[in-house]
């Protein structure tokens, strides 16, 4: 073999192995930047936690997953066609929690919580544009005293997911004035609330409404459309801005926070860097581009797939004083270029729930962890269930997800509460009434509320009074 031919393969040899050493390095730098969360073994086993004074534990529900009757809302139409819900399920009554408010205020007190997180349904407070119902109104205002009176600090959600007819009609949260008019229902409900109200949530989950309204289709408006998807996420930060406005406006001491689904994202192999990109690019867009878009005060969107986003909105700063996580599952990820925003995910390893996804109690851990060191603000993780109609996940789920709060608190977060999804099963939106998330099991032809398995650790663990 002529000497020229083995230098250039020695040569090559040479690159291959320090392509090798440098891409092993590369990925081993990724793992230590990157770590996987690790709870403490004795969060598997019982415990009594000492929380802070004045912590949080409470429940959560949604205007349209458990009143009843909000026919005045995109929600109601869409959930009427054909082939939009599963088992062909409808809200309906739902949990009838408008008729028994009292009785379910009742089963707080039996759990031990002190706080009740829930929505107050704007199509039912202004079922035509700009005709205030007075009776709603009331009807929340009595519910508000009833809350205090047992000793539940309410957090009010302004915006879960449905909207007004009248608006949904014109364009939802795409429409020009969408911003407008919701910081006018905000500006409303600080004047007739505020007095009862310290803790305000603008909106939930604004990058899952974005997702399965604009992307997947699956809820109203049943697009798909990666530009409308953005223009909707736009809608929907100037929309929390303006509220943020008209609640410190008409209510002085309110504490302003959103709701936000975060997902703890992880490569599927990590080894492979490109995984690693794709993770935190999920990562970034999905769970953080609402929240950097108000530290920064720059709307912000940047995902493979979608139009960017990148316009200046310096009122957005200071708008939150708080930071919500609605923290349920990890997902394992890989570079799809079929695949929306071009990440294909999937579930863990770990035991999965009857939603098929993975109970990963370390992903809520490292979350409110990566908040804290993002925006140094008290943190509140807003929604945190598993749907278990057998009940027999739900005990360990809440006493795990329990310790990696526990855990954050240790280390010096501030975390200011939990709130576990949900009070009692209800309409799961898209999932009907498949999927039971309830602390106490509904029956659905008679709805008689009965413990469900998980509510004894639920109580056990509560803040001693």
């Amino acid at each position: 073999m002529p000497s020229n031919a083995v230098r250039w393969i020695r040569r090559a040899a040479a690159l291959v192995a320090t392509l090798a050493v440098a891409y092993g390095l590369l990925c081993v730098y990724f793992q230590r930047t990157n770590p996987q969360p690790v709870l403490d073994a004795a969060s598997t086993t019982a415990f009594t936690p000492a929380w802070p004074a004045g912590f949080l534990w409470g429940t959560a529900t949604a205007a349209h997953q458990v009143e009843g009757g909000n026919v005045h809302n995109d929600w109601w139409r869409f959930e009427h066609q054909p082939g939009r819900i599963a088992h062909g399920d409808t809200s309906g009554v739902a949990t009838d929690h408008w008729n028994r408010v009292a009785e379910d205020i009742g089963l707080m007190g039996t759990l031990g919580a002190n706080a009740y997180r829930f929505s107050i349904e704007w199509s039912r407070l202004e079922p035509i544009e700009g005709q205030w119902d007075e009776a709603a109104w009331q009807h929340y205002a009595d519910e508000l005293t009833q809350l205090k009176a047992a000793g539940q600090e309410p957090v009010v959600t302004l915006l879960h997911f449905t909207l007004p007819l009248w608006l949904a009609d014109r364009g939802g949260a795409t429409a020009a004035d969408f911003p407008e008019k919701f910081g006018r229902f905000a500006a409303e409900a600080a004047k007739r609330l505020g007095p009862q109200v310290r803790w305000w949530c603008t909106v939930n989950e604004p990058n899952v409404q974005m997702f399965f309204g604009y992307v997947a289709g699956a809820w109203p408006p049943g697009v798909k459309d990666n530009a409308q998807a953005v223009k909707a996420f736009e809608g929907l930060l100037r929309a929390h801005g303006k509220a943020a406005v008209a609640l410190r406006a008409g209510d002085p001491d309110a504490f302003i926070g959103l709701a936000s689904n975060m997902i703890w994202f992880e490569p599927a192999n990590r080894w492979n860097v490109i995984e690693y990109v794709v993770a935190n690019s999920a990562s970034n867009g999905f769970n953080w581009s609402f929240y950097e878009s108000i530290a920064t005060g720059r709307m912000q969107f940047t995902m493979p797939g979608f139009p960017t986003l990148d316009i200046p909105a310096p009122a957005l700063k200071g708008t939150i004083d708080w930071v919500g996580i609605n923290y349920y599952r990890r997902n394992l990820v890989r570079f799809s270029p079929s695949a929306p925003g071009m990440v294909d995910i999937s579930a863990g390893p770990g035991t999965l729930s009857d939603a098929k996804v993975e109970i990963y109690p370390a992903g809520q851990l490292a979350l409110i962890r990566e908040a804290w060191t993002r925006y140094h603000l008290p943190v509140v993780v807003t929604e945190n269930g598993v749907a278990d109609s057998a009940g027999v996940h739900r005990p360990m789920f809440i006493r795990q997800h329990a310790y990696a709060l526990k855990q954050a608190i240790s280390e010096g977060v501030d975390v200011r509460g939990a709130f576990h999804w949900s009070l009692m099963d209800n309409f799961e939106w898209a999932e009907g009434y498949g999927w039971r998330f309830g602390l106490y099991r509904m029956d659905l032809k008679t709805l008689v509320r009965t413990p469900a398995l998980g509510a004894e650790e639920f109580r056990r663990l509560a803040p001693r009074k």
